[in-house]
């Protein structure tokens, strides 16, 4: 089940309500380190962090749902098990300690309890709430999740290969309200995670949040746009509409046989490997899906017509900090590979081109830039990352790629796309 849902623009009254930090002594010995908003008492919404934990925007949006009669409580999970925030921090975490504090809040006299998370916190997320549900079998008391662009994607996903998602994903039966900012790498990925969702049975809502970035609610205000802020201010409202159809939304039947103890969520061995900054031999397909859009002229350019031509395709957005860090070696490098057959094309996701165009007024291109308006090529191509970069030889065949952010104009690389000629 799917239902979509255009952005509602709600009222932000600042109260005048109080929290408080404190230390709760869990039944397993672990003491919580938790922000309490106090509400009516009996509706709770667990707020767990992600990866990099939750910056400030919780505050603002926490004392507007506390003034509308809803508790928060802001589990600092970095703090309770003093581990620096990062990629692979919330493997650090104790599921029964979640479980656990579930359990204080049910004893406190909540009736029902929301869990929010974001990014990989939504891994812990969904594994907190299956192992609560194995104990409680016949209990309603956990309505859904809430979670900003979840990240569900099992370890590394290589460059050109298609994703494998967690398996607790597959396990998760309760209903789900996915909140998707356009400007974020999982945005145009949002329904291969409605699909994995779905396999366990649970409903799911998308909340598509057009022109926002990723991690609005978490940034300072210095690092957001007008947009991102107004959408952060009707941000309790966007959760209370989450928890109003979540309420009325049944849960799919718990399907037996996962142990969350036993998922392992990332390659060990590849999360130590340190990658050089050089382009890698691709090992998939080599034949390159369709590439066929338009640029910012309006005139449509198709991929095959560079037949002859080494082509370097990059997937680019300008709300990626890597990505603009290597524009500008991008132009040096056509520059130095001016009169020989090579061409650089950005597909650009999913931007307006008047965005683009005052983008580019401060950092001029010499390159084609193509519009992938509705993330078609992005999924395509199975870009999981920005930037995403594809060597392609003349012949049309991929021969190189690269995920992640490169200096273009260095010797090694050079010397990669001259082997090509």
């Amino acid at each position: 089940m799917i239902r979509l849902f255009s952005l509602v623009f709600l009222l932000f009254i600042q109260p005048l309500y109080a929290y408080e930090n404190i230390e709760l002594d869990l039944a397993t010995g672990t003491s919580m380190n938790l922000t309490q908003f106090e509400g009516e008492g009996k509706t709770l919404l667990l707020w767990l962090p992600s990866e990099r934990g939750f910056g400030q925007g919780y505050v603002p949006v926490s004392l507007n749902l506390a003034a509308d009669d809803i508790d928060v409580w802001v589990a600092h999970l970095h703090e309770t098990y003093i581990v620096p925030s990062g990629r692979l921090s919330l493997q650090e975490m104790e599921i029964d300690d979640l479980v656990a504090l579930i359990d204080s809040a049910q004893q406190q006299g909540f009736e029902e309890v929301f869990l929010v998370s974001g990014s990989r916190g939504m891994q812990l997320a969904i594994k907190t709430a299956y192992r609560w549900q194995q104990k409680h079998p016949a209990s309603d008391f956990i309505k859904g999740h809430i979670s900003f662009t979840p990240h569900l994607v099992k370890g590394r996903t290589e460059i050109g290969q298609p994703a494998q998602f967690i398996e607790s994903a597959s396990y998760s039966n309760l209903p789900v309200y996915l909140l998707q900012p356009q400007h974020s790498t999982k945005y145009a990925h949002s329904w291969q995670i409605v699909r994995q969702l779905q396999k366990g049975g649970s409903a799911t809502y998308v909340h598509f949040l057009q022109g926002v970035q990723g991690g609005f609610h978490m940034r300072p205000n210095e690092d957001l746009t007008e947009l991102d802020i107004e959408t952060r201010e009707q941000l309790p409202g966007i959760l209370e509409q989450a928890m109003n159809l979540l309420r009325v939304t049944p849960s799919g039947r718990l399907i037996e046989g996962f142990n969350p103890d036993q998922e392992d969520l990332v390659d060990s061995a590849m999360a130590q490997t340190r990658r050089l900054p050089a382009l890698h031999a691709y090992q998939g397909d080599k034949n390159p899906p369709p590439l066929n859009l338009q640029d910012l002229a309006e005139q449509v350019f198709d991929l095959q017509s560079a037949t002859g031509q080494v082509v370097l395709v990059n997937f680019w957005a300008t709300w990626c900090g890597p990505c603009v860090e290597e524009i500008p070696s991008l132009s040096r490098l056509v520059e130095r590979m001016k009169g020989k057959p090579f061409k650089v094309v950005a597909v650009n996701i999913g931007e307006s081109t008047e965005d683009i165009k005052q983008f580019v007024k401060s950092i001029p291109v010499n390159f084609d830039i193509l519009l992938d308006k509705n993330g078609q090529a992005v999924r395509d191509w199975k870009v999981y990352a920005y930037p995403s970069n594809y060597l392609l030889d003349k012949n049309g065949q991929i021969q190189f790629a690269y995920r992640g952010a490169l200096r273009w104009d260095a010797e090694p690389i050079i010397d990669t796309i001259e082997s090509l000629f």
